[in-house]
């Protein structure tokens, strides 16, 4: 898999979200996604698409309501972005990259949506139980700071020209790579957990 090209795109999960009257943003929804599968194993696809579809972005909460109304459709689409995500973060040819609006979209539009992603990245590293972030191994710490200084990017910072399309491409290839390390360094982390055991 050498593509970064999502085969579940953005517009067909925002889409079936507005169907369902659900307020999720599906960039916040996959970063959240993202940062789960760097920070436990404890995480599977019927149980995250559950809770997705319940509204609920505290994934790991078994307690939560259960999703009314929803078919097999929206279990099928989330089923199968777990899946490519997972697949795509151990893909040796770093096949990753974040669910973001197709390139034709508005800057202004993407870059509020990479905004959301770091920050449901963040979040999916505290929910897998990621507490204290001090007592990260490597480069991770530095890298999550970045990540979070992303997640605060304004409405008013993005412009139209080539020179701002030329800055935010760099700008996702960082977070590209950026989770791609997390995801590397946190492995001894993850399968040290007993059962994928999620600290909170």
């Amino acid at each position: 898999m050498t593509s970064t090209e999502h085969l579940i795109d953005f517009e067909s999960i925002e889409g079936y979200f507005h169907r369902l009257g659900l307020s999720l943003d599906p960039a916040e929804c996959h970063g959240s996604l993202c940062g789960l599968l760097c920070a436990t194993d404890a995480l599977n696809a019927a149980a995250w698409a559950q809770q997705v579809l319940a509204g609920n972005l505290d994934l790991l909460d078994a307690a939560a309501p259960p999703a009314q109304g929803v078919g097999g459709e929206g279990h099928a689409l989330l089923s199968a972005l777990y899946k490519e995500t997972a697949d795509r973060l151990n893909d040796p040819e770093y096949g990753f990259s974040p669910l973001l609006p197709d390139d034709e979209e508005p800057l202004r539009r993407r870059v509020e949506a990479l905004s959301r992603w770091c920050q449901g990245f963040l979040l999916g590293l505290a929910l897998g139980g990621l507490q204290d972030q001090s007592k990260l191994p490597g480069d991770t710490y530095e890298v999550i700071g970045d990540l979070a200084e992303i997640s605060r990017l304004g409405h008013g910072e993005a412009a139209e020209g080539n020179e701002d399309e030329t800055a935010f491409a760099e700008i996702v290839e960082y977070v590209r790579m950026a989770v791609l390390l997390v995801y590397e360094e946190l492995r001894p982390l993850r399968e040290a957990r007993p059962d994928g055991e999620v600290v909170h």
